[in-house]
C-alpha cells in the first residue's frame, strides 16, 4: 500500500503542476487555448478508451465517436474564443454523428448486439464530450472577467479530483466498511466521508482565495462543497459501473495506480455541468441584486 500511495502522490503532483501551469499560461496569454487543447485531447483519448471497453459488450463505432466528440468540444471552444458562429456547429455535429452511427448500424442484419452497440456509442457521446464540454463553458463564463473563467475552470478540476484524492487517502488509512461493494469494491464509508470533507475544504478555499468568491459567498461554500462532492463521487461510481459491466479494472494502463485517461476524467465530466450552471445562476443573481 505504501508504494501505491507514493506512486499516486508522485504522479498526482505532476498532474497538479501541469494543470496549474496550463491555467497560468492561459492567464498570461489572455486566451483559453490551453484549456481548449486540454479538453479536446482528454475527450478524444477518453472516448477511444471508452470504445475499447464497451467493445467487449457490442461493436462500438470508436473512431467515429472519438472524432465527433473531439470536434464537438473544439467547436464549443472556438465559439467562445474566436467567434460565436463556431458554437453553432455543435448542433450539426451532433446530428451528423447520430446519422453516421445510425447508418453504420444499417450495414448488416439487425440484432440485439448491434442495437447494444448503437446505444453504447450514443451513451459514450453524452457521457464524455457533451457533459465534459461544460468545462469550457465554465472557462468562458464571463468574457468581461477572464480571471473568473480561469478560476471556474480550475475549480471544476479541483473539486472533482480533490474530493477523489481525499476519498482515496481517507479510505486507505481508516476505511474498513465498504460503501457500494457491488459497484466499486474499493470504496469505503470513510472514503466517502473524506470526499465530503475535501469538497467543503476545496470549495471554501476557492471562495476565499480565488475569483470564484466573487459569485460564491463563503457562507454558502460548505453546502456547495458537499453537493459537488456527492456529484464527484457519483461520477466515479458511474465509471466503476461501466468498467465492472465490461469486466475491466482500468480503462487503460496509461499511468501506474491511476489507469487511463477515462479513469482520471470520470468525475470531472460529471462535475462540469453543475459547476457551470451553479456559477451561471450566481452570475445572474448578482446582476439582479
Amino acid at each position: 500500500m505504501a508504494d501505491d500511495i507514493r506512486v499516486r502522490i508522485g504522479i498526482g503532483s505532476v498532474l497538479i503542476v501541469a494543470i496549474t501551469g496550463l491555467v497560468y499560461f492561459d492567464h498570461w496569454s489572455g486566451h483559453g487555448w490551453g484549456a481548449i487543447t486540454l479538453s479536446v485531447v482528454l475527450m478524444g483519448l477518453g472516448l477511444l478508451e471508452y470504445a475499447r471497453m464497451a467493445g467487449n459488450l457490442a461493436p462500438v463505432a470508436g473512431k467515429t465517436l472519438a472524432l465527433a466528440g473531439a470536434l464537438y468540444v473544439l467547436s464549443k471552444g472556438l465559439g467562445h474564443e474566436l467567434d460565436p458562429r463556431f458554437h453553432l456547429l455543435s448542433a450539426p455535429l451532433v446530428v451528423g454523428f447520430l446519422f453516421a452511427v445510425f447508418f453504420t448500424c444499417l450495414r448488416g442484419a439487425p440484432s440485439p448486439e448491434r442495437l447494444r452497440g448503437l446505444a453504447l456509442t450514443v451513451f459514450g457521446f453524452v457521457y464524455l464530450p457533451w457533459l465534459g464540454g461544460f468545462m469550457l463553458d465554465a472557462r468562458f463564463l464571463d468574457p468581461s472577467q477572464p480571471r473568473l473563467g480561469e478560476a471556474a475552470f480550475f475549480f471544476t478540476i479541483a473539486i472533482a479530483k480533490g474530493t477523489d484524492i481525499c476519498a482515496y487517502f481517507a479510505g486507505k488509512l481508516t476505511g474498513k466498511t465498504k460503501f457500494v461493494p457491488s459497484v466499486s469494491p474499493g470504496k469505503t464509508v470513510a472514503g466517502f466521508m473524506g470526499a465530503l470533507g475535501g469538497g467543503i475544504a476545496i470549495t471554501c478555499a476557492f471562495s476565499a482565495f480565488s475569483s470564484v468568491g466573487q459569485l460564491l459567498p463563503l457562507a454558502l461554500a460548505p453546502g456547495v462543497g458537499i453537493l459537488l462532492a456527492l456529484v464527484g463521487v457519483s461520477g466515479d461510481l458511474i465509471e466503476s459501473f461501466v468498467k465492472r459491466s465490461v469486466e475491466v479494472k482500468d480503462s487503460a494502463a496509461l499511468l501506474p495506480s491511476f489507469g487511463g485517461v477515462l479513469d482520471i476524467i470520470d468525475s470531472i465530466v460529471i462535475c462540469a455541468p453543475p459547476v457551470y450552471f451553479l456559477l451561471l445562476l450566481l452570475t445572474h443573481l448578482r446582476g439582479t441584486l
